[in-house]
């Protein structure tokens, strides 16, 4: 059985629930899901539940950063798939 050397270094990744894109994106709710139906936002990695929806914080993060660049690069996936 393998064990690990550092347990730290496998941290799942953060995650963001609605709240907080909505206070750093100061936009409404139904303005991120518009987004998200025409692929200009990432999809929640984590639905549990019509209450519980969480994002990845990293993915989030690159779209805020530059959310033109994030939209470019995931329509060539889409295109592709």
């Amino acid at each position: 059985m393998k064990t690990l050397d550092n347990p730290s270094q496998t941290k799942p990744p953060a995650l963001y629930a609605l709240p907080d894109i909505l206070s750093r994106g100061k936009f409404s709710k139904s303005h991120v899901y518009a987004l998200i139906a025409r692929g200009h936002f990432p999809k929640p990695c984590l639905v549990l539940g019509p209450r519980f929806t969480r994002w990845n914080a990293q993915e989030v993060d690159a779209w805020m950063l530059d959310p033109a660049a994030y939209v470019s690069a995931h329509a060539t996936e889409s295109m592709a798939g």
